[in-house]
């Protein structure tokens, strides 16, 4: 297949910055690191699986529903009378019906798709870390793979909303709404002060490499939806927002800090310019305003630690507030000033307007696309804040992780000798 040989180096990259850099930033927690490996690797597994059979199902069923429902004739009230009715349709709705003979085919490409579900999946897990069982957390990952491809599936398929690397509102925000909805039910109104919920010199350690596995492959993790001739310019604005965040994150820590900042902080912010330069990067910004957009977000993500972080704490355990929903929501407001203010659609080395149309299917009058953002960019919010708390009340049927056992691998693995956890009551209890 062609398409293959161009698709490997992305699965490489895709697989480092999920399975190796998300996975290892989980591991924080001074004694949690079998449970934070093991399971992001289950979920992982399984949310690839699921979300590759549900992107294809989903337009599948919907492409069916179009094909019984519309004449397949010319349809001369239409934009273009030359297209049939269902034509028309798909063009207004940047609806892409590839597959009308009901198959289903997976290769590289769909896994590759299915990935972004797992870091959308791994992201709400960053809110649950210590709070669930691993039977809770299979079932919170089937519903938020369902949300995830519902949810992608209306704002950018059917809407048409722009999110080129398919990650900013599908992803990031998303995933942070919903594992906050179900992070806020599973919680609920018990205390959970407990000393374990602290990092420690060696577990940062692997935090850290986490976070570098990402920041190397976060120029191809964001660069891969977007249209083949813009990809390097995508990789090059996410580089340059990046480069940015790196730079500044020390700078906005030690001004936010007086103390000195924790190393934490400093990987958190370097990330948070990835998150918000992540759509941004592909709406032809020159390099040097995408790293005002990395600096803003490295910003944002250093005073929401250091202010909101404590408050939400009891629910956010990793900190995705501050990571992914509020860089995110930065980089949705540049978008949606990059929509009122207009787009430049020449350049130098590029002919932006020729691929303004693949790249923004609704991109017309200025103030239509900037609803149309805004629209898709509440329904991420909406649909993941509603379906993480309903996920919630279903994964609390299945029973409840012990407060003196949480954040602790002896309730769910055989540990090392050397192992030591809090000598409360209920500590030694295994909830599974």
């Amino acid at each position: 297949v062609p398409q293959v040989q161009p698709d490997l180096p992305f699965m490489f990259d895709m697989n480092m910055y999920t399975y190796l850099g998300m996975c290892l930033t989980m591991t924080y927690l001074r004694k949690y690191a079998y449970t934070s490996l093991g399971m992001s690797f289950l979920m992982g597994c399984l949310a690839q699986e699921w979300c590759c059979l549900l992107l294809q199902w989903i337009p599948l069923g919907y492409c069916s529903f179009l094909k019984s429902n519309f004449v397949q004739v010319g349809c001369p009230y239409g934009s273009n009378p030359d297209l049939t009715q269902f034509e028309n349709f798909q063009r207004a709705r940047a609806c892409t019906c590839d597959s009308l003979e009901d198959k289903i085919a997976l290769n590289i490409a769909d896994f590759i798709q299915g990935q972004f579900g797992v870091v959308a999946v791994l992201v709400s897990y960053g809110a649950l870390l210590g709070k669930v069982n691993p039977l809770q957390m299979l079932i919170i990952v089937i519903c938020n793979v369902a949300a995830y491809c519902g949810n992608k599936f209306l704002s950018v398929d059917y809407r048409g909303g722009v999110d080129n690397t398919g990650s900013l509102y599908t992803m990031h925000i998303f995933g942070a709404a919903f594992g906050l909805g179900c992070s806020v039910v599973v919680s609920g109104k018990r205390p959970s002060e407990n000393p374990d919920n602290e990092a420690r010199y060696q577990s940062n350690n692997y935090a850290i490499l986490g976070s570098l596995f990402m920041f190397v492959c976060y120029p191809s993790f964001n660069s891969y939806w977007a249209p083949a001739s813009l990809r390097v310019y995508v990789a090059t604005n996410t580089f340059a927002a990046l480069m940015c965040g790196g730079m500044f994150a020390f700078i906005w820590s030690n001004l936010i800090y007086p103390e000195g900042p924790t190393v934490m902080h400093l990987q958190d912010g370097v990330l948070a310019a990835g998150v918000a330069a992540s759509t941004p990067a592909c709406m032809f910004i020159p390099p040097i305003f995408m790293m005002l957009v990395g600096a803003g977000g490295t910003l944002i993500s250093a005073l929401s630690f250091r202010y909101l972080q404590p408050k939400i704490n009891d629910q956010d355990t990793q900190g995705i507030t501050s990571l992914h929903l509020l860089p995110g929501l930065w980089g949705a407001l540049v978008m949606e000033a990059v929509t009122i203010l207009g787009i430049d659609t020449q350049t130098v080395t590029l002919n932006n307007r020729e691929m303004l149309g693949e790249i923004m299917p609704h991109f017309g009058e200025q103030w239509s696309s900037a609803a149309t953002q805004a629209l898709i960019l509440a329904f991420a919010l909406f649909v993941g804040a509603i379906a993480g708390a309903l996920t919630g009340l279903l994964a609390n049927l299945t029973g409840k992780v012990a407060l003196a056992g949480s954040y602790s691998d002896h309730v769910f693995w055989i540990v090392p000798d050397d192992f030591t956890h809090i000598g409360e009551e209920g500590a030694d209890t295994k909830v599974m």
